[in-house]
């Protein structure tokens, strides 16, 4: 018997995420204005170039990218007395009439993401510290080091703490819009605004493949589910009142019309750290975990049964629930993605599977138009496609 898997990745693969794009140059914007400046479209390319090297996830992104508008103005303004309130930061570069600082975002992505070390794919926050604190020793007074230091520690030690980091707080509140954000984290909005994912997130899976794809998984020839990172609610079936869950990866999934299939997204992994007391960052993709419960879900469609299928099988090297029954059978996994990074995940979780016995194979699908992505989708191995609607039909 053979088990045909679906893996699809929800951003550029299954929807053009307008929303978060827009949410993200909004936010930089936000901060460019707070400090005194005009808006800009130099950081428009540079959440490709994150995206492209495995950063998904546009929290980390906006933490990153103020960091280095503030280390920029360290640079050229040593005498500045910095703070450590990200505010009152804000108010003294305004306040100082500093001129804007032109930084290159993208090539700034690329730095963080070659400084990543394997063990710290789930936060690029670590990688980013790094290379500013070089930045820092080389180019800044000694004098300003300490104050600077604190300030883009904050910012990215905190990069996704809606309770303590004012870069998620702002983007969120673009995003959901002001009303879903106030329902979402119970916390006042920061400012009026509409959400810019239900304004600007745009489906690319095609109504003819969208069926396609329900009646295939109804007749069981595949099975597919929804791998993704975005933000979404906690598994089907469960309540908990405790934790924020925000639920971005159902409204896209709702826009293209799958909201019927398995999904893990960041919220199903953060609900089974919270269960286990585990780092919620730590299994986010491209962490193992998340591409084996995937795995899971899709074959019982139980997105619990998956998950802890998975905590048990990396932690203890046991298969249970839906894993122990791929022992004997045919493992066949598709993965569309537009991220490196998380199709290596993949290829590495049937990589120990077949170590407990599971006969497994990948064909892994990239989908981009980005040449970054495209060139290190192919060195991971993949079959290029310009949208998923070619790599369904090829």
């Amino acid at each position: 018997m053979r088990h045909n898997l679906y893996l699809l990745d929800i951003d550029s693969v299954l929807i053009y995420p307008g929303g978060y794009r827009e949410s993200f140059s909004c936010t930089i914007n936000y901060f460019m204005r707070a400090m005194g400046w005009q808006d800009s479209n130099s950081h428009q390319s540079a959440a490709q170039v994150f995206e492209a090297h495995g950063i998904t996830n546009e929290w980390d992104m906006c933490a990153i990218c103020l960091s280095g508008l503030f280390v920029a103005v360290a640079v050229n303004m040593p005498d500045l007395p910095f703070a450590n309130s990200v505010l009152d930061a804000l108010d003294i570069v305004k306040t100082s009439g500093i001129p804007r600082q032109e930084v290159n975002f993208s090539q700034l992505a690329h730095e963080v993401a070659m400084d990543i070390k394997p063990s710290e794919t789930h936060l690029p926050a670590l990688a980013a510290l790094r290379v500013f604190n070089r930045i820092i020793r080389s180019n800044c007074d000694p004098k300003i080091h300490d104050p600077i230091r604190v300030l883009i520690t904050h910012i990215l030690s905190n990069a996704r703490d809606i309770e303590k980091s004012l870069t998620m707080s702002i983007f969120q509140n673009y995003a959901l819009g002001s009303v879903n954000f106030v329902k979402t984290y119970s916390m006042p909005s920061p400012f009026e605004t509409s959400s810019l994912i239900v304004e600007h997130d745009v489906p690319v899976l095609s109504s003819s493949n969208c069926e396609k794809l329900l009646s295939e998984s109804v007749k069981k020839e595949i099975r597919p589910v929804v791998f993704t990172a975005r933000p979404s609610l906690a598994p089907r079936g469960v309540h908990d009142e405790a934790h924020y869950y925000s639920p971005e990866a159902e409204l896209a999934v709702e826009l293209v019309g799958l909201e019927s299939i398995p999904m893990i997204g960041s919220g199903r992994t953060e609900w089974l750290a919270w269960e286990t007391g585990d780092d919620p960052n730590s299994l986010i993709k491209p962490a193992l975990i998340h591409a084996l419960a995937a795995i899971g879900a899709a074959i019982s469609e139980d997105e619990v049964s998956g998950l802890m299928a998975a905590d048990m099988f990396l932690k203890k090297g046991i298969l249970s629930g839906p894993l122990s029954d791929l022992v004997g059978k045919d493992l066949f996994v598709t993965v569309f993605e537009d991220s490196a990074r998380s199709i290596e995940s993949v290829s590495e979780v049937l990589g120990l599977l077949r170590d407990f016995g599971v006969e497994s194979s990948l064909c892994a699908k990239g989908i981009a138009v980005d040449r970054e992505k495209r060139r290190l989708l192919s060195a991971a191995g993949a079959t290029l496609f310009d949208d998923i609607n070619l790599a369904i039909t090829n």
